[in-house]
């Protein structure tokens, strides 16, 4: 008994520190209360994020109006996609003279390429008469391949002259592969335009030209 009762202690010793020596390796650390500078961070990132949101929904809203204007009244002389351009334009320099963080009211290049452009030229091409475009598919590759590589050297080679000439500065007066560059970029046809523009049903454009257009964009 008494074995025992010396065996039941030395156990009962042995589980109170390993219970005291697991609470303190798992003691949990200490929280801080948040401190009046992070509270102003965060009221002025909500305050930003407030401004940037109003700002996208004026400018929406002005795109919208706009656009119904000119179709009520039919003023075929301004495009929809020119007045909201104008409409960017404005707003962008009102938020660039208030607004000191420009961060939200940037666009990136790949949400425009990878998420608005593949609908619009999808819906274009899904709605193109096919006939009209592949009883021309000879004049739109000529357009395409022959008009682009040809313009291309034209306008990169006069750009690369005028930059020799001292007229054009910025760009490489030894190396023409810049100027060949610029003038790729410029040759290729919008096709975000070619759309707005030229497939406005108003306009009752002409569906040869609309096909060829379209087709080498």
């Amino acid at each position: 008994m008494m074995e025992k009762s010396v065996y039941s202690d030395e156990n009962a010793s042995t589980a109170m520190e390993y219970i005291a020596n697991s609470s303190s390796v798992f003691t949990p650390p200490p929280t801080t209360s948040p401190t009046i500078e992070n509270l102003d961070a965060a009221e002025e990132t909500h305050q930003f994020d407030a401004d940037a949101a109003f700002l996208l929904n004026i400018t929406l809203i002005c795109c919208t109006l706009l656009a119904y204007y000119l179709k009520k009244n039919k003023c075929y002389f301004l495009p929809e996609s020119a007045v909201a351009m104008l409409v960017g334009v404005f707003i962008g320099g009102i938020a660039r003279l208030t607004v000191t963080d420009l961060t939200l009211f940037s666009f990136s290049p790949e949400f425009f390429f990878f998420v608005l452009l593949p609908p619009i030229i999808f819906e274009a091409g899904y709605s193109l008469e096919k006939k009209q475009f592949f009883e021309n598919i000879g004049a739109i590759c000529l357009f395409a391949f022959g008009g682009t590589i040809i313009s291309t050297f034209v306008v990169g080679m006069l750009t690369f002259w005028f930059a020799q000439l001292g007229i054009i500065h910025h760009v490489d007066k030894n190396n023409p592969m810049e100027a060949l560059l610029f003038g790729s970029l410029i040759s290729a046809v919008d096709p975000v335009a070619t759309l707005s523009i030229m497939g406005s049903p108003e306009l009752q454009c002409d569906n040869l030209l609309y096909s060829l257009v379209f087709g080498e964009s």
